[in-house]
Formats: structure tokens, C-alpha cells, sequence
């Protein structure tokens, strides 16, 4: 994939699962983006100051705190050029629920990854051939 290097776009993954963390990274990594991990909120919130990135992906719970939190705090300091924010979950959550803290996705894990990216893309406004959930789902 040839991309001018100023259009990569910078991705931020939130997450206490190493596996989820290292995985998905490395799979963004390949698809051209360039990523950062954290796997708490505190290490998150100093890698955003410094990466500053175009989205994240983040867990709703991160060692026992609320991700949810830091979405909304990225979204009412960031202002008009607000940083996308993906929450992931476990949980069974609502998406009305996450857009009360700014989210502008939620996917529910275990997360699939061509659909995660089509997600990405369609955030950073890269995706004109999002597929609906029901693409991804077993065929009966």
C-alpha cells in the first residue's frame, strides 16, 4: 500500500487484553495505519498528548475503569476537530448509551475484523463500501 506518509492516519487502541492489543495492532499496522497501544487510561492519556491521534478504540473497561470517561473527556477538549472514538465491549451496551459520552461507534467484541475496519475507515472518512453488521453474521 503506497500512501503519502503526512495522510497515514493515527490510531490509539485502549485495551487491558495484551492479546486483543498486540493482535489488532499489528493487523491496523499492516492495513497501513500507524498505531499506538495502551493498556490502561493513565499510559492512554499521555500517548494521546503526544500521538495525538485521529481515532480511538476503546474499551469500556480498563482494569477496572471507565473508558466511557476518557471519551468524553477527549471529546469535550478536542472541541470541533474531535478525535473519533470507537468504544469496544464485552458487555451487551446500547449505542444510544455510548453516544451520551461522545462516542461515534460502538462495536461489541469479540470484534470481527473486517467489519472493525470498514468501521475505521468509515470514521476517518476513507470508507465508501461500509457493509452492514447483518454482512458479517453466520449464514443459516
Amino acid at each position: 500500500m503506497c500512501v503519502a506518509k503526512e495522510n497515514v492516519k493515527r490510531l490509539l487502541i485502549i485495551d487491558d487484553d495484551i492479546d486483543l492489543l498486540m493482535l489488532l495492532e499489528r493487523r491496523l499496522l499492516k492495513e497501513g495505519y500507524k498505531v499506538e497501544a495502551a493498556a490502561s487510561l493513565p499510559e492512554a492519556e499521555e500517548v494521546i498528548n503526544s500521538f495525538k491521534p485521529h481515532l480511538v478504540l476503546l474499551d469500556i473497561n480498563v482494569n477496572g475503569e471507565d473508558g466511557r470517561q476518557l471519551c468524553w473527556k477527549l471529546k469535550k477538549e478536542t472541541g470541533s476537530k474531535a478525535v473519533k472514538v470507537i468504544i469496544i465491549s464485552g458487555y451487551d451496551y446500547s449505542a444510544g448509551r455510548a453516544v451520551l459520552f461522545g462516542a461515534d461507534d460502538l462495536l461489541p467484541k469479540p470484534l470481527h475484523f473486517d467489519y472493525l475496519l470498514n468501521c475505521i475507515n468509515l470514521q476517518l472518512g476513507q470508507g465508501q463500501n461500509f457493509l452492514p453488521t447483518s454482512a458479517f453474521l453466520p449464514k443459516d
